[in-house]
Formats: structure tokens, C-alpha cells, sequence
């Protein structure tokens, strides 16, 4: 059903935020990597904000729903088509979560092209978006000017699936800590990997994503 939508839409794209000074900050134990249920922790990580911890760019190294279900919501897309996170039973969602007003997201934008162009030639792994603001209070800065994320979209020539969260109710459900945020979601919801923006990981990031979600797949079938 998720396919059937995602090609019945038009024009999406992606993008990351940061809080400390150098976006470029990536060190040996920088949190950049893929994250999957039981991963090790650092022991230096950065435990003061008391949610998750974190490296010293303030990147997250693991997600609090990792292994768990994904909670339900409901969204309207860049189309005003009605989706439903129940629409992602039964396969394997890639699903990045962004904002135009954050500038680690427009880093990032063209390596979640690429990987949304990449995860298009697996029948097996479907991919979105969902638009966030930083919270509710700032929701009003969301677009950073533009006049709609479609706009933002048309500008740079992409098309994927995107859910619009107006308000960031959708970002408070899934308990995103980090702009932008990859969840890999298995056929029965639940959330099997988890990483931060892919533009400080290196020039293969996406390639090495890619063969991150083929091997939690065949781990997970195994099981």
C-alpha cells in the first residue's frame, strides 16, 4: 500500500540540526553511525541534556524506540493525502525525519536524495519523509521562507513521500531528539535501526547505509 502511495505522489526531498558550533565536528567517536537494538554506548558520551545520550556535537547514539514498536500517527502529505503509520505493516520503511529550517537537514538533503533514489531500485524497501519543525513554538519558522515544502522540493528537483507535521505533535510521538533522524522500520513496526544525518559520516555513507539495512533485514529474518 506504501508503494502504491509513494508513486501516486510528487515532488519530496530531506534534510538535519545541530547545537554546537562545528557542523563539521565528526571525531573517531562521533555519533554517526547506524544503531541497532542492544548497541554499546560509549563511555564518554554525553549524558547531560537527560534523554539520550550523546557525542560532543550533541548528536544521539541510539533512539528510545529502538527495538519497540513505532507509535501510531496520523499525518496530511505535501498532496493533502491522509497517511497513517499503520500503512507501513508488512514491509521495510526507510523513514527520515527533517526540516527546512535546519541547517544540518539542508546538508544532508542530497545524500537522502541519494539514498531515496537508492532504496527506489529495491522492490523490498520503501522510503520517506516526514517535515518537522524544531518543536511548537517554533513552528512558524518551519519553511525558512519558502512558501511550502513542495516549493522547497520543486526547487531542488526531487520527489519522495513526505508527511507534513504542522505542529510538531508527530515529532514529540516518535520522541525524535535529532534533526534529521533515519528510522529503519520492520514489517511488523518495529524500529530496527537508527542513525543521525549522513553528511558528516563520509563520502560512502549512503552506500554504507544501504548495506546496514540489508544486513539488519537478513538478521532480522533469521530470527
Amino acid at each position: 500500500m506504501l508503494r502504491a502511495l509513494i508513486a501516486s505522489l510528487a515532488t519530496i526531498g530531506l534534510a538535519a540540526c545541530a547545537f554546537a558550533d562545528d557542523p563539521h565536528n565528526v571525531s573517531e567517536d562521533s555519533a554517526t553511525g547506524f544503531y541497532r537494538p542492544g548497541a554499546t554506548i560509549p563511555d564518554g558520551a554525553d549524558l547531560s541534556r537527560g534523554d539520550v545520550p550523546r557525542d560532543d556535537y550533541g548528536r544521539p547514539y541510539t533512539y528510545e524506540g529502538l527495538g519497540a514498536v513505532l507509535p501510531d500517527f496520523i499525518g496530511e502529505t505535501t498532496d493533502q493525502t491522509t497517511f497513517a503509520s499503520q500503512m507501513l505493516e508488512g514491509r521495510w520503511t526507510v523513514i527520515e525525519v527533517w526540516g527546512i529550517w535546519c541547517h544540518d537537514s539542508r546538508r544532508d538533503a542530497p545524500y537522502a536524495a541519494a539514498l531515496a533514489s537508492a532504496l527506489a531500485q529495491d522492490p523490498d524497501v520503501d522510503f520517506m519523509s516526514i517535515h518537522t519543525p524544531k518543536n511548537v513554538r517554533n513552528a512558524h519558522r518551519a519553511l525558512r521562507g519558502y512558501d511550502s515544502v513542495s516549493t522547497w522540493f520543486d526547487e531542488k528537483g526531487w520527489s519522495v513521500l513526505t508527511v507534513i507535521d504542522e505542529d510538531a505533535a508527530i515529532r514529540d510521538t516518535l520522541k525524535i531528539r535529532w534533526t534529521p533522524t533515519y528510522l529503519l522500520v520492520a514489517p511488523d513496526l518495529t524500529v530496527q535501526g537508527f542513525r543521525t544525518g549522513l553528511a558528516d559520516a563520509g563520502d560512502d555513507a549512503v552506500k554504507t547505509f544501504v548495506q546496514d539495512i540489508s544486513r539488519t533485514r537478513r538478521d532480522w529474518s533469521a530470527e
